[in-house]
């Protein structure tokens, strides 16, 4: 039986038609009249095997109501559901003491007691319903008719929020839930089967939940939950939230409730064909405010929503939001922003759209490994294919102690990535970093960061410094191939090359993984060729030596930018016009290096100091690092020694090391000593 009925709602409907039954019954003698009704349904709401009872006796009346199946909308409230009551007809029908009983529901099994009050005053209808349960709370309804078929229904109560977060699926069935609600509802009609508007409100309070990994949880929240709405052809309203109270982890993020509440508000509409949520705005004290809209179809189709002119400052929105994504440990987990940023984001089935403003906004590690200050930039970037423009700029910045000048960069954006309007210089250590290419992609194989450029006239003076390596003058250039960036790791398409002192170093196969994370791992092997001696070893105080120095660094291994494995071998070559000489200086560095003290004998040093430089026909020396052990040779072999320096002409020095291990730090401390004990030496060259 389906109810339809223009004048009374159902629970007048029933009353009446009970009050029918039970006259015919008294015509008739009997004490038993049942109604039996398989379906009946109203706006957003379904009875099913609904069965009434009315027994009359001399002791009293008694009444009862079951229920196979009650559920608002597809989801089902309550199954096999049974009232019973003592029934009263002196003013209408009245349950005073009335007992429910549910065998299952979103809160379990129910057992409750309550009150129902049926009244018919002239042409307008009456029912009150009040329960109260242990497992279900209480809940108080009231509702009135006319005679036109107007009826306004109002109805309060509280409730534990385990069940109806069960009843509506608003968290997975294996979560734990706790907390109360208080609520409140108010609707009107034109007739009982369609309401026309409605108006709730829904305070909760120490609510809790948590998931079975504990990587989602909520502790102590306090929400308030406002709405109305109304019918024009279709349902329309507004809706607010209040957030006063608690903490969320939502891993890996966690919010705790600003001081002062959270407010969302929006205007919302239901159609045939989807939700929306329109002209909606967010105040986040603390963090800023904007806009929103939502649209989600009813019947299948892709969520589509915007994010609008949202203000906020960078030093929440980057604790709170961005560096939560960060790996633990890493250069972006040590970063604090200031600043402010305006944005607008939109979303279909994917980031569909990108709209920024950055103002006055500045980067810092705790470490001192990255500081960017005055950071300018805007934009905006489209998922459709078209191409738009963006601008980049700062005052100055500084990447692991190396300080860079200004920027101002221009962009290209498009849907796979950014590449240059043009090139641009960076100033750098007293020369530049030029810039030919610098492109990014956001997804597949080749995503990540690429460049290309050339390094011109950087100070090593100002570079050695900085990297605490020792110190040396002149300038460095060098031409950069393609690197990428690509999930972590810095790789090249092609050798670096540098022009310094006079040759060349070029650094193949480059692998830095881990490039701002914990512990950078560099993998490489560098070439070096026509390297002149002169001037090197005049920039690091090692004593006077001239020639071309020539040899390589393979499998070269720096975690955390420390030396821990290669295989070194460095030796002079003979080139026309350029003399083979070392001072008395040298000689005694060498030969610290090699593992002597300097040369002995008084007699000895004091022939040899007489001379300011000696000829010699090889120079060189090996090193293999391993395990923090260094395996040292030299250009060839004396007895059970190697040979460092083999000299020529009179008088002649040769300089042999017969410690061919030595612990690596040792060997740092070598040089390190010998580089601050050769004194220079005028040779007139």
């Amino acid at each position: 039986m389906h109810g339809r009925s223009r004048i009374l709602p159902i629970a007048v409907r029933w009353s009446m038609t009970l009050c029918l039954g039970l006259a015919i019954s008294g015509v008739a003698g009997a004490q038993i009249l049942e109604i039996s009704a398989a379906r009946i349904s109203g706006t957003g709401w379904t009875a099913q095997r609904l069965h009434a009872t009315l027994t009359t006796s001399t002791q009293g009346d008694q009444f009862s109501l079951a229920a196979g199946v009650a559920q608002a909308g597809k989801r089902k409230l309550w199954r096999h559901a049974r009232l019973q009551c003592g029934l009263q007809t002196a003013r209408g029908w009245a349950c005073r003491q009335a007992h429910l009983a549910v065998e299952d529901s979103p809160w379990g099994a129910l057992h409750g007691d309550g009150q129902v009050q049926l009244r018919r005053v002239g042409g307008s209808g009456q029912a009150m319903l009040a329960l109260r349960a242990a497992q279900f709370g209480s809940a108080r309804l009231q509702v009135q008719s006319t005679a036109a078929g107007q009826w306004h229904l109002t109805a309060a109560g509280s409730l534990p929020v385990a069940g109806l977060v069960r009843a509506l699926t608003l968290l997975p069935a294996t979560w734990q839930t706790s907390g109360q609600a208080r609520w409140q509802v108010q609707a009107r009609g034109a007739n009982w089967a369609k309401a026309r508007q409605i108006a709730f409100e829904l305070q909760g309070s120490q609510l809790q939940f948590s998931s079975p990994d504990g990587l989602q949880a909520a502790q102590g929240v306090a929400l308030q939950l406002q709405g109305d709405g109304a019918y024009t052809g279709q349902w329309h309203g507004t809706a607010r939230m209040r957030w006063t109270q608690g903490g969320v982890l939502w891993s890996p993020w966690y919010w705790t409730a600003p001081a002062a509440a959270l407010r969302i508000q929006t205007r919302w509409r239901q159609t045939a064909k989807a939700w929306q949520l329109d002209q909606g705005s967010i105040r986040w004290p603390g963090l800023g405010r904007g806009g929103f809209a939502l649209y989600r179809p009813t019947r299948g189709g892709v969520l589509r929503w915007q994010i609008r002119n949202m203000d906020v400052a960078m030093a929440p929105l980057y604790a709170n939001w961005i560096k939560p994504l960060a790996p633990p440990g890493g250069l972006a987990a040590q970063l604090q922003a200031s600043g402010h940023v305006r944005f607008s984001v939109a979303g279909e089935g994917g980031l569909s759209a990108l709209k920024w403003d950055l103002r006055n906004a500045a980067l810092s590690s705790s470490r001192g490994h990255l500081a960017v200050t005055g950071v300018n930039s805007r934009g905006a970037w489209s998922r459709t294919g078209k191409t738009s423009d963006a601008v980049l700029r700062w005052q100055s910045a500084e990447l692991y102690h190396i300080p860079a000048g200004p920027l101002h960069v221009e962009l290209v954006l498009n849907p796979q990535g950014f590449q240059l309007q043009q090139p641009f210089t960076l100033a750098l250590l007293g020369g530049d970093l030029h810039f030919r290419h610098l492109a990014a992609r956001w997804a597949g194989p080749r995503s990540g960061f690429s460049m290309s450029g050339d390094l011109r006239g950087v100070s090593m003076a100002q570079l050695t410094k900085i990297m605490h390596w020792p110190p040396f003058t002149g300038t460095v250039s060098a031409t950069i191939p393609e690197l990428r960036y690509h999930a972590g790791d810095i790789t090249t398409s092609g050798a670096l090359s540098a022009q310094v002192f006079g040759g060349e170093v070029r650094v193949g196969d480059l692998r830095i993984e881990n490039f701002l994370g914990v512990l950078p791992l560099l993998r490489t092997n560098v070439g070096i060729s026509g390297l002149r001696l002169k001037p090197l070893t005049d920039a690091f105080h090692f004593g006077y030596i001239s020639g071309v120095l020539s040899g390589d660094v393979k499998n070269l291994t720096l975690l955390d930018w420390s030396p821990k494995a290669f295989q070194a071998q460095f030796h002079t070559v003979p080139v026309h016009g350029v003399s083979q000489k070392i001072s008395y200086a040298a000689v005694q560095s060498l030969t610290r290096l090699g593992g002597g003290n300097g040369i002995s004998g008084f007699f000895q040093g004091m022939f040899l100091r007489m001379f300011k430089t000696f000829a010699y026909a090889h120079l060189g020396m090996g090193v293999h690092l391993k395990d923090g052990v260094a395996e040292l040779s030299g250009v060839g072999t004396e007895d059970s020694g190697f040979v460092i320096l083999q000299g020529q002409g009179l008088p002649r020095v040769d300089i042999v090391g017969y410690n061919r291990r030595v612990d690596w730090d040792e060997l740092l401390a070598r040089l390190k000593t010998a580089m601050h004990s050769g004194a220079q030496v005028g040779t007139g060259e």
